[in-house]
Formats: structure tokens, sequence, C-alpha cells
């Protein structure tokens, strides 16, 4: 009886971790990562110019787990490697925010001509062993679907869904509601086909071709709302997806790391400015209600005794006159 035919090897992945001084919580991603099993991937971990003991963290956890079979790489010489191997470290030349520095790896990843996926993962997510299976097998019975999301459960609460794939995205307030939130594990499945805006930059599986054909998310966003944005350039040529079985752990904030108020000043600044940007780009007769809504919130920032975040407020105001006559060439 003559043997029966090997089976295909699975796509390859490129995975891309994004740290930018959280070696603590990239090293625990990278751990699920290699336990992860049934599927091929390769790896590209970009420091985003950290400035605390990150790449030497990085380097020596590396050299632990692989060896001298990781390469490292500076930002410049991404363009001109096509890789061969299966590990990367990559030294960003600045802080590029999350679109910016995800992105210096998916270039990376695209040089490779045997890369069918790539998937973002944030530093402070743990996927677990079936995670990337599950996404392929879903793949596979869903070509049309260019983007798909995970399960995201919280990390202290394993048995409750931190959201379901994806979100909508709300756009007269401005504001997301993650699909499936605080729900029960078990009902993951129930929301495999629910109407979603975008899928959750936490973990965000990309076919080759919606790269391709859509290109790199907008970096000049650097933090928050690029993927709505993202989502919205693609939605005319693929369908965006959900892998229930896809199980994938958050802890939630640590991409942005530094110190908590830092955070705080960081993400009130380009959550403002970046949900006008996404209005003005993709929803601009809803401007006035998103402009109500920073009128309410300079009056929050008051009653909270934050009048030190009025000049911010202004701020976002004046730069958003400049780049808005850039994004209206971004409408459909």
């Amino acid at each position: 009886m003559p043997a029966a035919p090997a089976a295909a090897p699975s796509p390859l992945t490129w995975i891309v971790i994004l740290n930018w001084n959280g070696a603590e919580d990239t090293i625990g991603c990278l751990d699920a990562v290699r336990a992860m099993t049934g599927a091929r991937w390769r790896l590209a971990i970009c420091d985003n110019a950290s400035s605390d003991d990150s790449l030497p963290r990085l380097r020596a956890a590396l050299a632990d787990r692989f060896g001298e079979g990781f390469v490292e790489l500076a930002e410049a010489e991404v363009g001109q490697t096509r890789p061969d191997g299966d590990i990367y470290l990559i030294r960003n030349a600045g802080n590029h925010g999350y679109a910016g520095g995800n992105n210096v790896g998916v270039r990376l990843a695209l040089q490779d001509p045997a890369m069918a996926f790539t998937w973002i993962l944030n530093n402070d997510t743990l996927p677990q062993p079936d995670a990337l299976s599950a996404l392929l097998a879903h793949a596979a019975a869903h070509p049309r679907q260019g983007m798909i999301g995970s399960t995201l459960l919280y990390v202290h609460r394993p048995d409750r869904i931190q959201g379901a794939g994806g979100a909508r995205y709300n756009r007269w307030t401005g504001l997301v509601s993650h699909l499936g939130w605080n729900r029960p594990r078990e009902e993951a499945a129930s929301f495999a086909d629910a109407r979603m805006d975008y899928v959750i930059g936490a973990a965000m599986f990309i076919r080759r071709a919606w790269l391709e054909q859509v290109g790199l998310m907008d970096d000049s966003f650097f933090l928050y709302f690029e993927e709505i944005d993202y989502c919205r350039r693609g939605r005319h040529l693929f369908d965006l997806g959900y892998a229930p079985a896809s199980l994938v752990l958050h802890k939630e904030g640590g991409t942005t790391g530094g110190h908590r108020d830092q955070i705080s000043l960081l993400a009130d600044f380009y959550n403002l400015r970046n949900r006008l940007r996404v209005t003005w780009r993709h929803f601009p007769y809803a401007m006035p209600t998103i402009l109500a809504g920073l009128c309410v919130t300079a009056l929050n920032r008051l009653h909270r005794g934050q009048a030190d975040r009025l000049p911010m407020l202004w701020r976002i105001l004046w730069q958003f006159r400049t780049i808005r006559f850039e994004d209206v060439r971004m409408r459909d």
C-alpha cells in the first residue's frame, strides 16, 4: 500500500510584537508565543526606542531561548533585509507610536515571500497554545476576511471576555464598545457573526492581500483610533472576521509603558485628537456632535480640578486646523 501523502505545511505567519519600556511583558508574550502549537510562525520584536533597559533584557531573553538563532536589525536595515531567519529584534529609530512601531515589523514580514499572514500582538498579551492554529483554520474557511480578531480575555479573569474579536464605533460620540464585553467566555461563539466596525488592535490577524492592497496603518495617529481608520480603509475590499476559538489573554495598557500620570496625559491627548481625526476623515457629518463632546470634556476637566489640561485641548484644536485638509483626501 502506498504511503499517505504528507500533510501540507500550515501557512506561514509573521508575529509582530511592539515593545516600549515593557520588557517584562514582552518576554512573557514571547514565552506564550513559543508555547503555541500547530502553526508555523516567524517573529519580529520591535523596540520603540525604549528609554529603560528593555533592549539588553530582550537580547538576553532571546539569547537564552534561541541561542544565536536570532537576528538584530536597526530600523534602517529593514528595507534592505530579505529575511531568512525566524526571530528578529528590531531597534526602531525612535518612538513611532503603536502604528508606526508595528509597521516596521510588518515591512520586514512583507519582504518574506512565504508570509501569508501577519499577526500584530500587543506585548501585554498571552496567546494560548491553539490561538494561532484557530486563526489559520478560521481564515481558511473565510477567504474574504482580510482581518480577523481573537477572543480577548482578562488575565485576572480568564473566564470573562474583554472583547470578542472586534468592537463597534459610535460615530456621533466617538465612543467604542467591545463586542462581548464582560460576558462569560462560553458565550464567545455567539458573537461570531456580530457586526463589527473594527478588529481590536491588541490582536490583529491580517491577510497578506490586505497588506498589499490596503497598505499599512497610518502612523500619524501615533496612538489610539488607528485600527478604526485602518479597518475603514479596507472595508470595501475585504470583510472583517472573528475566530472565537482563538484565545488571547490581555493585561491591557502595557504597550504605552511609562508612569501612570504620563500614560494618562498621553492617552488623553491622542484619544481626543484622534477622535477628531477619525471623524473628519470618515464621518465628517458627525463633526458637530464630536466638537460638542470636546466642550463637555473641557468642563469635565475643570470639574476634576484638571485645569492644566485645558491648554492641551486648545493644542488639539489648533493641530486639527492643520491636519484636516490632509485627512479630507483620505475620504471615500
